[in-house]
């Protein structure tokens, strides 16, 4: 069976970003810290939609019945041949270019993700997942063409055909805009001429319509082979909320007695988290700009302060003369320089005026004026690691909901806040947002368990053949 090499480009560059999101985002665990493994230990298809296709299990040489093709001085000297057969799948060769060209994509792709491609080990792994890919993606051609996904009415041609007209038209358009030279005072001639020589670069390149129409029947026939795999997949709503509890016992037990871990993860890494722990205030506030001269003051002589003090724990010498005083009254001119306008909001307060209000009034801190904050506040907890200092003080100094603290320094003004909320503690809300993004998830590896399957069924099935150079490649050659 004759393949088109563009379309094996385009196969493996699907199959290595999905294998990254796999190993990166973990095997159904969400609790999986970006800490991937040297080599990807997991294989997918190669279709259209990166975004959408499951994973199959390939970390295992194919367990079909294999011939190991002994190798002589002949043989070896055809190791350098692009054309050497490298290994037969049910009679259909697979070259030694194709493997190749699938290694070269892998190993390109994972370099962009910062992947040390000169290891000897990831080199090596590459080579077999190369051979595994090869054989995947045969396995899957075949079954298409035994299926007879590889046969389309005249009404799904055009469909296909029109698609990919209007792609192309789009690729050609945007080469033409960045790289033909044309701008707004070229004329027409100049265009027409800039289409030319874009089409003649790619042409140039290896690329045309239709081979990108090859490669879109190809990625269609392949969509095919996948529905037929994945028939039958479901999730039921149990099966849905009792993921949902699941991911509720890990973060607790993750986060319960670790505050910090909980908003690095949550706030820095971007994590769901379905458990909150106690603790949690919502805090709105008011932020008040103040003169940079004037805080940088404070800032500079709270640093020296606090180095002279370390000096003086450790029994060091240090010319530092500042004083606790010297800070004190760097605050105080702070205070004193917004004093008017905190009088104005503590009247304003008095009267009953709501402190929602207010921030919208004489508030600059931008995170206000956004929904949740706006309303329910920052989560903020006494031993919170992403928030100033000054800030938790603050919104911890008052016991009541309702309360408003009393005006501090902080890095970036003077705040005045409000305790709004208190955040309630154990696990989130199961909303129909999470419900649905939880099923998608428990679909999704649901879809790679039965795509998995599925594959390793053919794979046992195949009479799969190595030549005795790819049985070196996956070492297991005598």
């Amino acid at each position: 069976m004759k393949k088109n090499m563009k379309w094996i480009i385009a196969a493996v560059v699907v199959i290595a970003l999905v294998v990254l999101a796999v190993v990166l985002f973990g095997n159904g665990n969400k609790d999986q810290q970006v800490s991937a493994p040297a080599v990807p230990t997991v294989a997918v298809t190669q279709v259209a939609d990166p975004t959408q296709q499951p994973v199959a299990d390939a970390t295992a040489a194919p367990a079909a019945d294999v011939t190991v093709v002994p190798a002589d001085d002949a043989a070896a000297a055809a190791t350098a041949d692009p054309k050497a057969v490298m290994i037969t799948v049910n009679g259909t060769d697979i070259l030694r270019e194709e493997v190749e060209l699938i290694q070269s994509n892998l190993i390109s792709t994972y370099a962009q993700y910062g992947y040390d491609t000169t290891d000897e080990t990831f080199l090596s792994d590459m080579n077999q997942y190369a051979l595994e890919y090869a054989v995947q993606l045969e396995l899957m051609e075949q079954k298409a063409a035994e299926k007879g996904f590889d046969q389309f009415t005249d009404e799904e041609k055009a469909t296909i055909e029109a698609e990919n007209a209007a792609n192309w038209a789009e690729i050609v358009d945007m080469y033409v805009t960045y790289y033909g030279g044309v701008t707004e005072e070229s004329t027409e001639e100049e265009k027409a001429a800039a289409r030319v020589n874009v089409l003649s670069m790619l042409e140039s390149m290896g690329y045309t319509e239709a081979i990108m129409l090859e490669d879109a029947f190809n990625s269609a026939k392949l969509d095919r082979v996948e529905a037929f795999m994945l028939e039958g997949a479901a999730v039921t709503d149990d099966e849905v909320k009792a993921l949902f509890d699941e991911y509720v016992k890990q973060d607790e037990a993750s986060y319960k007695e670790d505050i910090g871990m909980y908003e690095y993860m949550t706030q820095y890494y971007g994590q769901e988290s379905y458990y909150t722990p106690e603790g949690y205030r919502g805090i709105t506030h008011i932020l008040l700009e103040v003169d940079e001269e004037l805080l940088s003051t404070y800032q500079t002589l709270s640093a020296q302060l606090e180095e002279k003090e370390d000096a003086i724990e450790a029994a060091t010498t240090t010319d530092i003369t500042v004083t606790q005083a010297d800070v004190d009254a760097a605050y105080q001119a702070i205070i004193a320089s917004v004093q008017p306008t905190i009088d104005e909001i503590n009247q304003k307060l008095a009267e009953g005026v709501a402190f929602s209000e207010l921030v919208a009034t004489y508030g600059t801190d931008p995170g206000m004026e956004q929904e949740p904050e706006k309303s329910q506040g920052y989560p903020v907890h006494m031993d919170s690691i992403i928030w100033d200092p000054a800030f938790v003080q603050a919104a911890f100094s008052v016991d009541k909901v309702g309360d408003v603290a009393q005006p501090v320094v902080g890095s970036y003004g003077v705040h005045i806040v409000q305790y709004t909320r208190d955040v309630p503690a154990g696990p989130v809300e199961y909303t129909a947002d999470i419900q649905l993004a939880l099923h998608e998830a428990a679909l999704s590896q649901k879809e790679n368990e039965q795509f998995s399957a599925t594959m390793e069924a053919w794979m046992a099935e195949a009479q799969v053949t190595y030549s005795q150079e790819a049985q070196a490649m996956m070492g297991t050659a005598e």
